[in-house]
């Protein structure tokens, strides 16, 4: 059923970019002040219909991107299910459409070519509607979700560092060596002749060192490039699993080109397994970031740079024949935060790897400021603050939520689900940073048993907000060690049947079904899924390094030094 299911609404998303003279008109629209940055809100994993899997008709590059950024949205046909009142438009977006044959071009008319020819055709359409004055000041930028030899996917965007324009010819070259799913009969007569001749399918697709391969080229050669793993544990015990061992070679070979995961997966309306089609999936995240002291605390761990991102993963919402349910519009449920300083994708890249930035659900949250500081210094999201041992460490935290997110029912059905946005409590999660570990002990340490929830955060804490609606957090440590600290915030108490258990997530109730069901046993279903969705609210943030050094001695970067 998974596999059955998987075919019809699984995704990632395809990344679309403007040429260089539309970016640069594009930013000079907002001309904010450069050196000191803003925040923006947006996703790297969203397909449209030039993915073979994403077939509705509503699926075309222009309704995605007037969703994302809503524009237009009475062209949205009502079959697309779009609940879009609450948030803010997105800033930025990446499209990221399969790596594969493409069957589509931007209008959803017939036109089979390679993902290559298929990213040309999309900017010529993202040019042509900006050419009109659409998505003024926004950001777009055309990546892929890539099939990884021997692992699950990854989404990628191949960017050049000395201009903004799209690296065509790199993202053309990058598909002959390191797409086995993109078939031959849609290559030129000349790629051999240039570089190299092309792996069959059956020598790429199970070759998880093509990967790596694929990985140090494009370090190599496009080094400000994103590759980042998507759903990784959708895979788990099987063939394409993506483990810890794999993500700490990728970050060695590449840190700043693989320097984080999408931890909360999109496709969070899909029905089979759990929320976003997985097994291992606890409040909508996955495990590798959901159990506290799990893998993502363990790379933590080991001082690595390694950060955490959501998305939509959208392919569509419900299927036009009301059978199937994918995943929620981009900008209509789930949300990346970054620190932006610059005016073109490749500073939303740059704001993405420095870790300033915050991933939520349902918007839980739409503002977050979180900072460790001590000794007249101080470190937010990503950065390392140096300390020495006995100093007091002053953790700050602002946040504010909006007072309506944008759950809708699918169709009328009794429910206790509003739409009103409240936050229960938000927890301090701390570990030790111990050093990079020796190559040999990368497949066998998962965990970090030091990290635990050092403070949990509830309403008598932050009491009420000031006149900006910010609620504010303040909290003491002693520097005792290197460490982290990171936040968890939910709309759930610590003990709620089903979903909750001692302030831990549980793991997503599932709403998949055997056999042919109803025309309104699926709306039950899609009714469920929904429900439980907006029951079940988080965002994770980013970690704060506290590097400590013994009185008198000097600070060391047990963090930054690998990753730098």
């Amino acid at each position: 059923m998974k596999r059955k299911l998987k075919s019809l609404v699984c995704g990632s998303i395809a990344v679309f970019a403007l040429s260089q003279s539309m970016m640069t008109v594009s930013a000079e629209s907002k001309k904010p002040n450069v050196d000191a940055g803003k925040w923006m809100s947006g996703e790297y994993h969203v397909h449209t219909i030039q993915s073979s899997d994403a077939s509705e008709p509503y699926m075309k590059v222009e309704n995605v991107l007037n969703a994302a950024f809503r524009e237009n949205m009475d062209q949205l046909p009502a079959e697309g299910v779009a609940n879009l009142t609450y948030g803010k438009p997105f800033d930025f977006i990446m499209l990221s459409d399969h790596f594969r044959n493409s069957p589509r071009d931007p209008d959803g008319n017939d036109k089979p070519t390679a993902r290559w020819d298929a990213i040309q055709d999309q900017l010529a359409k993202i040019q042509a509607l900006q050419a009109v004055g659409k998505y003024a000041g926004k950001l777009i930028y055309p990546g892929f979700e890539w099939d990884m030899m021997g692992l699950d996917h990854a989404s990628v965007g191949i960017i050049d560092s000395k201009s903004n324009a799209v690296p065509m010819d790199a993202i053309h070259q990058f598909e002959w060596l390191y797409s086995y799913d993109t078939s031959a009969d849609r290559f030129h007569s000349n790629e051999a002749e240039r570089w190299g001749n092309r792996p069959t399918k059956d020598e790429l697709k199970p070759n998880k060192d093509k990967t790596f391969e694929a990985i140090q080229w494009l370090k190599d050669n496009y080094p400000e490039s994103l590759v980042l793993p998507n759903h990784p544990s959708r895979h788990n015990g099987e063939s394409g699993e993506v483990t810890i061992e794999d993500l700490r070679k990728m970050n060695d070979i590449a840190p700043k080109l693989v320097f984080g995961m999408e931890g909360m997966p999109g496709n969070q309306m899909a029905a089979s397994y759990n929320r976003s089609e997985m097994s291992d999936i606890y409040g909508g995240t996955d495990v590798m970031v959901a159990k506290v002291g799990g893998i993502w605390d363990s790379l933590l761990g080991e001082g690595r740079h390694f950060w955490n991102f959501t998305n939509s993963d959208f392919h569509f919402k419900v299927s036009s024949n009301r059978k199937y349910s994918s995943g929620y519009w981009p900008s209509e449920y789930s949300r990346n935060y970054v620190w932006v300083k610059g005016n073109d994708f490749k500073d939303v890249v740059a704001g993405m790897r420095s870790g300033k930035s915050f991933a939520v659900y349902g918007d839980l949250i739409n503002a977050l400021e979180f900072k460790a500081s001590g000794n007249k210094k101080q470190a937010e999201m990503g950065e390392d603050l140096q300390m020495s041992k006995g100093d007091k460490t002053t953790i700050s935290i602002r946040f504010k939520s909006p007072e309506y997110n944008n759950y809708a029912p699918i169709t009328a059905h009794e429910t206790s689900v509003t739409n009103k946005v409240k936050v229960d409590h938000i927890d301090l999660i701390s570990g030790k940073v111990t050093g990079k570990l020796d190559k040999s002990q990368y497949a066998s340490h998962m965990t970090n048993d030091s990290t635990k929830v050092v403070k949990r955060f509830t309403k008598k804490d932050w009491g009420k907000p000031d006149k900006d609606g910010y609620y504010t957090i303040t909290y003491i440590v002693k520097a005792d060690a290197n460490r982290y600290y990171r936040l968890r915030g939910t709309n759930l108490g610590t003990d709620v049947e089903g979903y909750t258990r001692n302030g831990e997530p549980l793991k997503d109730q599932s709403f998949d079904y055997d056999g042919t069901p109803a025309p309104e046993e699926n709306e039950e279903r899609f009714n469920n899924i929904n429900d439980r969705n907006y029951t079940s609210l988080w965002f994770y943030s980013n970690p704060i390094f506290v590097d400590v050094a013994e009185k008198g001695g000097s600070g060391h970067s047990s963090a930054g030094s690998l990753n730098k």
